[in-house]
């Protein structure tokens, strides 16, 4: 028969005599009650406390007493007169059995009694704790205060003591066992147990909340030197977005998809328990930009993730409340490392990391060679381009067509010269990615020491990362440190952090554009001439420069340093076991000082000397220099009282109250400024002159007007935040649990309608732990909990005030006296930003943890959403924040955890066996924009986008996804080559232009939405990862597969910009499509490629015109193309035929991991040590139309990025 042993309440004292037990009295009047409800009720009245087997006890089935005044043997007496069962007093513990069992107990020793005291490392209580006795099922649960008691069948033996997040321990007791203090340590391996807020550490039984919880072991990818980098494929509902492989740049995240328009989409980092600042306050419409590279880093570039011990990701509005309005995109929580209790450990890590360049022979060079160029360059000579002295802008004749130039129309050389260098530059293939970039070498140290007892523990830690970028001259080093202290005497306990970082960043200016460069330079043009020097050529139409990549980069450069510190300290008071206040300050310092330099020899310089005329000149001596200092300043001060405690007999109801109150203030000040005539190489200085006469301010009269007009810029933004927050939970029987949590924000960023009307954040959310109620007695079903939330969140703009700002200018020469300017306009009426959350959430464990998991459904609806409204110019400002949109997301979630295999310990030795784990992971987020200020016909936000904003993604269309951009319909090629568009027929002109000049009345965008079609969406839809762990004795593998679908790509472009296909400039290359280019009519059967044109200018002719651009070219009311100079080959690059799918499969990481056996480590001195050999980023698997681009950067950007490269790693961990 299964034993099951209920201890009805623990104690600490027991009375010395059972005849004083014996003697308690009672009055009772129950009627048809169970006998367990009886003893409840004798225990309620007396101090006495019952051992009993209640399968034993149903058996007496129900059962009514009457007494009054009685004593407690009288009433046991007649109880069980009768039955198979009896009782024996153990001082004031009673003992119910079966009559049988007493006869054979008398036979055997007494019971013996056991109690003790339960805590964790840092001396705090620990309630809740299972004990029992070894291999029975005799046990009882520590009580709120830690404490347990328990009467036992033998003298001595062993107790087995489990909690969750806790590793089982186990202790020996005798006879002469008094009393036991047990210490239980963390199970890092069970860290997924508790979930960290920031505010709370919460039993995941009672979690109610979207979380998704990792551990840094787990997501590690050696040579990784960011921890947003170790995302992908990691969180479901994480979207994951990276557009370039340069050093340093920080990834674009969003969490279960974007809900505000205007304000900044990254979700907020805190570490802690402190939110962390970004070093620099981009502008949100910066970083929104999906085309944007953030080179300044994120609030946690500067952090070490050999420092970060794991990571909750809290996703919906039950567990991003606390935080407030600035939480509405997910919160990211890190907590670090602390000290474990014990001697000193020393743990050094190492990784050197070998990093790929870009090679021709990748798939993401789809780019001509030199005789495909060449063939390119000789037909447009046989076209007939004709040379005027200037050649569509470039007044320089460089490579096959210079020497075109030179035998057909100079006759300065032979036939057999020219042959010559045909021959030359069509096998010349100028390696311009081997000239631009190099396989580099990075290497990564770190050095940390952990140990302390339990009172005073400690965690230090000092790390280095030199990472090397694959373009040449742009590194990425970072200096770091960490001191993580804590201490417990008596009630007190108190935790000191500070974290400091030094990183340098080295990058080419975004002006030089280098790999942009490496895709669009012409193979056939060689880096030095043939006498040995740079050879050199006009760039961009310039008259008086002449350009060579390499020296330019020689003579220029960007800095970024960045020093940051933040300090942390928490104060806590325990009054009780169930109420603490807690006391949190923390101060943050960023420093940030960027440095763009072009020297006196560069083409950017060159080119502000003009004509070299000293008059003419804003640059006539020395370099540039571009600096932006930015300071940012934050402390954050938190008070919160927490009372938690278990009531009832039988500790079934749990209570948790946590009320607090918050300060926090933010200050970023900057100043950007740009000089003229530095030298660098002569100590960083300038040249020091006097104008004495005017004559000296005539000869350099450009520069000198453009120091007058050249003023710094400084930046002053102050946000103060007050805030209550307040959460409580009640729990019943560890099986129904219920939580509300709730926010108010008073900040000087808010508007004076919305001060009026205070809007907390808030949320209310539910548990249904299944398994522990109506599935509790099925055995393989560990845990199965139903989660349910709802929550309200509010947003305010920035720079949004009640009142008029005057910005005070400087003295105006002009108008003869100082001038100001609108600093920002009056919004007194705008509302907040309001985003309902709902949140269904399922998670499970079966098969004893072979198989668990989460599954959730979410759906979030921000109403009154910020959107940008143009006003005429005449109030002094050009556009004006409105209410003016509803933005809904929804999405469903899968997180899997499956152990296919684990064998952990074979039969032999104690080795471990082979372990197979797989953990997928899918996450799948919908949005679209339900609603704008609808203007007559249009859907789109009135007066508001542009053309341009509709081919970029960057138009917000009710009933569209955000981010969804639109292209021109192609409809195949005509018999001279040239691209056709729906919408844009020549054979409808007079149809079309009657019909478009009528929709162009009521509203301009009515004709582009008209001629261009939707494409997609930019952002991924679906992303996600299925990682694998695979283990044998000291060996391990682990892979992690990234996905990512549903997105659209705009294709590089093929026809237009530096590829142009209307007279190619002699120096630019051409995509390897142009191979299958249109030749000849009959061709546009066969192939979509346009033909190359030449020169319309060249040419002179009227109709040539008409074909290139369209009869669509003069309605400048309502051209549906990008500039007004735009021709029927640049709508081919924004049509829908240059449009693909976005959709990849990654091997995102790989990694072999052999652990030292610790026999052979221990004799030279260490504890553990392992070595591993890891690979990222292996290869992408994507639509083939893409033709090797990178699938995660879009056409629409201006420039080609490095894509993310592959690397190879080495590491070791050793520990002493």
């Amino acid at each position: 028969m299964r034993m099951c042993l209920v201890l009805l309440s623990c104690f600490t004292f027991s009375l010395s005599a059972s005849s004083f037990a014996q003697q308690e009295r009672v009055s009772l009047k129950m009627k048809e009650v169970t006998v367990k409800m009886l003893l409840d009720e004798i225990q309620r009245q007396t101090n006495l406390h019952f051992i009993f087997n209640t399968e034993q006890t149903n058996s007496l089935g129900k059962v009514s007493v009457e007494v009054k005044d009685e004593t407690v043997e009288t009433v046991l007496v007649r109880l069980f007169e009768g039955t198979d069962l009896t009782y024996s007093f153990k001082g004031n513990i009673i003992v119910v059995k079966r009559r049988a069992d007493e006869i054979q107990g008398q036979q055997q020793q007494s019971m013996l009694r056991v109690a003790g005291k339960v805590t964790d490392e840092k001396k705090q209580v620990l309630p809740g704790v299972t004990v029992r006795l070894e291999g029975t099922t005799v046990g009882t649960a520590t009580n709120s205060m830690g404490v347990f008691t328990l009467m036992l069948p033998v003298r001595e033996g062993f107790l087995e003591f489990s909690f969750v997040g806790f590793k089982n321990k186990r202790v020996r007791f005798t006879e002469t066992s008094d009393s036991l203090n047990v210490v239980l340590e963390e199970d890092l391996k069970e860290i997924g147990e508790v979930v960290v807020t920031g505010y709370q550490q919460i039993d995941k039984r009672h979690l109610t909340s979207a979380v998704n919880t990792v551990k840094m072991d787990d997501i590690d990818v050696p040579g990784s030197n960011r921890i947003d980098m170790m995302l992908e494929g990691r969180i479901p509902g994480l979207t994951f977005m990276q557009n370039t492989g340069q050093v340093g740049a920080a990834p674009k995240l969003r969490i279960r998809g974007t809900s505000t328009i205007l304000g900044s989409q990254e979700p907020v980092w805190v570490v802690d328990g402190i939110i962390q600042q970004d070093p620099v306050n981009v502008d949100p419409a910066q970083l929104n930009d999906l085309d944007f590279v953030n080179l300044l880093g994120n609030a946690i570039s500067g952090l070490n993730p050999n420092d970060i011990e794991r990571i909750d990701v809290l996703k919906d509005a039950s567990a991003t409340a606390l935080y407030g309005a600035r939480a509405a995109n997910g919160v990211i929580v890190i907590t670090t490392k602390m000290g474990k209790i014990g001697a000193p450990t020393v743990s050094y890590s190492m990784s050197g990391t070998f990093t790929q360049r870009p090679r021709y022979t990748d798939r993401g060079f789809y780019m001509m060679n030199s005789k495909e160029r060449v063939d390119v360059s000789r037909e447009l000579m046989e076209m007939g381009v004709r040379y005027n002295g200037v050649y569509d802008g470039i007044s320089d004749w460089i490579g096959y067509e210079k020497a075109y130039l030179d035998y057909f129309m100079d006759s300065s050389i032979s036939y057999d010269e020219f042959k010559r260098q045909s021959q030359w530059y069509e096998t010349m293939n100028t390696d311009w990615l081997k000239i631009l970039t190099k396989d580099v070498f990075s290497h990564n140290h770190s050095l940390s020491i952990s140990g302390g007892s339990q009172d005073v523990r400690y965690y230090a830690s000092i790390g280095y990362a030199d990472e090397q970028g694959n373009v040449k001259g742009e590194e990425n080093k970072r200096y770091s440190s960490a001191l993580k202290l804590t201490a417990t005497y008596d009630k007190f306990s108190a935790q000191f952090g500070i974290n400091g970082s030094v990183t340098n960043k080295k990058y080419n200016p975004d002006e030089l554009n280098v790999m942009s460069y490496a895709h669009s330079m012409n193979r056939a043009i060689p880096l030095y001439g043939e006498d040995g020097e740079y050879w050199r050529y006009k760039k961009d139409g310039s008259m008086y420069s002449q350009f060579n990549i390499v020296d330019e980069m020689k003579n220029s450069s960007r800095y970024i340093d960045q020093y940051s510190v933040s300090i942390t300290g928490q104060l806590q008071y325990k009054f009780t076991e169930d109420f603490k206040l807690i006391g949190t300050g923390s101060y943050q310092f960023n420093y940030t000082n960027e440095e763009e330099w072009f020297g006196e020899d560069s083409n950017h310089t060159a080119l502000l000397r003009a004509n070299q005329s000293k008059y003419a000149s804003t640059c006539p001596f020395g370099g540039t220099l571009k600096t932006i200092t930015t300071k940012n300043n934050s402390y954050t001060l938190r008070l919160q009282a927490d009372y938690s405690k278990y009531l009832g007999m039988e500790r079934q109801h749990f209570t948790n109250v946590m009320l607090g109150y918050e300060l926090s203030s933010t200050e970023y000040n900057g100043v950007a400024e740009e000089v003229r005539g530095y030298y660098k190489d002569r100590g960083k200085t300038f040249p020091t002159y006097t104008i004495n006469q005017p004559a000296d301010f005539e000869a350099y009269y450009a520069y000198h007007r453009w120091n007058a007009n050249n003023n710094p810029v400084y930046t002053d933004q102050l946000t103060n935040l007050m805030s209550g927050f307040l959460t409580l939970t009640y729990g019943y029987d560890d099986r129904y649990i219920l939580n509300f949590n709730a926010r108010a924000d008073w900040s000087n960023a808010f508007g004076s309608r919305s001060n009026e009307k205070l809007f907390p954040v808030w949320s209310i959310s539910g548990r249904w732990n299944i398994s522990n109620d109506v599935l509790k007695d099925i055995d393989w079903i560990e845990n199965l909990a139903l989660r349910l939330s709802y929550g309200l969140q509010g947003n305010m703009m920035n720079n949004q005030p009640t009142r008029l700002i005057i910005k005070k200018g400087d003295y105006n020469e002009t108008l003869g006296g100082f001038a100001s300017t609108i600093g920002a306009y009056p919004n007194p009426n705008l509302k907040w930003e309001k985003t309902h959350s709902y949140n269904v959430g399922l998670d499970f464990s079966f098969l004893h943890g072979k198989i668990n998991g989460s599954f959730a459904f979410f759906y979030k609806k921000t109403k009154d959403a910020f959107l940008s409204k143009k006003v005429a110019s005449q109030n002094g400002i050009t556009n004006y924040v409105v209410n003016a949109g509803d933005v809904e997301n929804k999405g469903v979630e899968l997180a899997l955890y499956f152990t296919a295999i684990d064998n952990a310990l074979s039969g032999k030795g104690g080795k471990r066996g082979f372990v197979w784990r797989i953990d997928p992971q899918i996450g799948q987020t919908l949005n679209k924009l339900v609603n704008t200020a609808i203007n007559k016909n249009n859907k789109t936000l009135q007066d508001e986008i542009t053309v341009k904003d509709l081919l970029d993604g960057n138009a917000y269309i009710a009933g569209t996804p955000l981010n969804t951009f639109y292209s021109y319909r192609f409809n195949g090629l005509d018999k001279m080559g040239i691209p056709t568009f729906k919408g844009l027929e020549d054979e409808l002109k007079d149809e079309l232009i009657e019909k478009y000049n009528e929709m162009a009345l009521s509203d301009k965008k009515d004709v582009w939405m008209e001629v261009l079609g939707e494409s997609g969406t930019r952002v991924p839809t679906l992303q996600g990862g299925l990682n694998n762990y695979i283990a044998y004795r000291n060996f391990s593998l682990s892979f992690n597969l990234a996905y990512s679908i549903g997105n659209k790509i705009r294709m590089f472009k093929l026809c237009s910009g530096d590829y142009s296909a209307v007279n190619p400039k002699p120096h630019n290359n051409l995509r390897k499509e142009f191979v299958n280019r249109w030749r000849g009519p009959g061709d546009e059967k066969n192939t979509n490629i346009p033909g190359i044109r030449t020169s319309l200018t060249a040419q002179g002719n009227s109709a040539d015109v008409a074909l290139d651009y369209g009869w669509w070219r003069g309605y400048s009311a309502w051209t549906p193309i990008t500039s007004t100079n735009a021709s029927k080959y640049e709508l081919y690059d924004y049509s829908d035929l240059r449009v693909v799918r976005g959709d990849y499969l990654r091997l995102q990481s790989l990694s072999f991991r052999y652990v030292f056996d610790k026999e052979l480590i221990q004799k030279v001195g260490m504890t553990s040590a392992y070595i591993s050999l890891s690979a990222t980023n292996l290869f992408t698997i994507c639509d083939k139309k893409l033709k090797g681009q990178n699938p995660e950067q879009s056409g629409t950007s201006s420039m080609v990025n490095i894509s993310v490269r592959p690397t190879y790693s080495v590491s070791l961990n050793v520990n002493f």
